[in-house]
C-alpha cells in the first residue's frame, strides 16, 4: 500500500483549498502554485476529485474549486481511495496483486501490522489536519 504521487498531490491541493474561505472558489492555477503541483496534472486530479464528490468545480472568470464538504469531514483515506482505488489499501509492497488476506504470503505477518497502522492514520487524519500542519510550517 504505497499510494501514488497523484494521491499525494490531491491531498496537498485539497489542503490548500481547505485554507481558503469555504464560500469563495479557488482557481486551479492558484492551487497548483501554492501546493507545488504541476498545473496540467492538477487539472486531471481535480476531475477525479469532482467525480468522487469531494469538490465542486466551476469554469470561467468566477469559477474555481471548492470543497464539497468541510475539511474536517474529509479523511485522507477518502482522498487516497478516490485517486488510487480501494485496492491500494490492501496492496502488499512486495507483490503485484492485492492481498485479500485469505492466503497469507510469507510477508503477511510483517506487513499486516504496518498496513493496519497506515490505514488507521489515513482514517484518522483529515484534510483540516493537513491544512493546519502546512499552515504552521509556512509560518516558521
Amino acid at each position: 500500500m504505497l499510494y501514488s504521487k497523484t494521491a499525494k498531490y490531491a491531498v496537498l491541493a485539497l489542503a490548500e483549498v481547505a485554507l481558503c474561505p469555504p464560500d469563495i472558489p479557488v482557481s486551479t492555477k492558484d492551487i497548483a502554485a501554492s501546493a507545488s503541483v504541476p498545473y496540467p496534472l492538477l487539472a486531471k486530479i481535480i476531475g477525479q476529485l469532482r467525480r468522487a464528490g469531494l469538490v465542486h468545480a466551476a469554469r470561467g472568470k468566477h469559477g474555481g474549486i471548492q470543497l464539497a464538504q468541510p475539511a474536517t469531514d474529509i479523511t485522507l483515506k477518502t482522498v487516497v481511495v478516490a485517486m488510487d482505488g480501494p485496492d491500494v489499501l490492501n496492496d502488499c509492497p512486495l507483490y503485484l496483486c492485492p492481498c485479500e488476506c485469505d492466503h497469507e504470503c510469507d510477508m503477511h505477518p510483517l506487513w499486516k501490522p504496518a498496513r493496519d497502522a497506515v490505514v488507521r492514520f489515513l482514517e484518522n487524519t483529515t484534510l483540516q489536519d493537513v491544512a493546519t500542519a502546512r499552515q504552521k510550517g509556512a509560518n516558521r
